[in-house]
């Protein structure tokens, strides 16, 4: 495990300790809880960016092919 130290305004540390309470778990939990979040919807947002690209590059079905190709390739994984 790492550690952080962080600063931020006490009005923020008040409003997250608020719901970290509300969701029953502690302050580290709900940070650890919430960037992990932020990072995984970040991460998505950016792979359906590359995946609309890469479908772009394609007429509408040379982009079905390719797609049922690659969901083919996969299964048999």
């Amino acid at each position: 495990m790492s550690r952080l130290t962080l600063r931020l305004p006490e009005s923020l540390h008040h409003q997250l300790a608020e719901q970290a309470q509300q969701e029953g778990v502690s302050l580290n939990q709900y940070l650890v809880y919430t960037l992990a979040r932020a990072v995984t919807v970040a991460g998505l947002a950016s792979q359906r960016r590359t995946f609309e690209a890469m479908m772009n590059r394609f007429a509408p079905k040379e982009a079905e092919q390719a797609l049922q190709e690659v969901l083919a390739s996969r299964e048999d994984e």
